[in-house]
């Protein structure tokens, strides 16, 4: 069982570091690709609610948030019924990302099923749905 969970590391490794080095040359390093890739999916996402779904403490994803931002793929916005909440919103050059984005997406899940039936890979994404349930479960009492 051990080395599953290694296996799944190695996973999430490998599809940064290769996503790193795609998107290098747009300068968007450090993972920078995969909270754009949030945004551009969820206009409006909250930095809270970026935290939450990446599962990433908020301090870090204020770092990213910012960075975004001085790269001008981000803008924060002010919600007219809410002036507290300050949605995220890619800007055009966010968007221009996007279809490379999902691309990236398609490409490295093609990669990592590649060889599995449909069905095998149905039960893959229950089963990893499951650990990821028990894990952000377990996240959720210890917080």
């Amino acid at each position: 069982m051990a080395n599953s969970f290694r296996s799944i590391g190695l996973i999430a490794r490998v599809t940064a570091t290769m996503g790193n080095q795609l998107f290098q040359a747009d300068d968007l390093a450090n993972n920078q690709f995969i909270y754009l890739l949030r945004i551009t999916e969820q206009p409006g996402i909250t930095q809270t609610e970026l935290a939450n779904q990446l599962h990433v403490d908020p301090s870090t994803c204020l770092r990213t948030v910012r960075k975004l931002i001085t790269s001008g793929y981000v803008s924060r916005e002010t919600d007219d019924a809410n002036k507290k909440r300050r949605p995220l919103v890619a800007t055009t050059k966010g968007m221009a990302m996007a279809p490379a984005l999902e691309a990236y997406e398609q490409h490295v899940l093609a990669i990592g099923t590649a060889g599995l039936s449909t069905g095998e890979a149905a039960l893959l994404e229950e089963l990893l749905a499951k650990v990821a349930t028990n894990m952000r479960d377990f996240q959720e009492k210890r917080s």
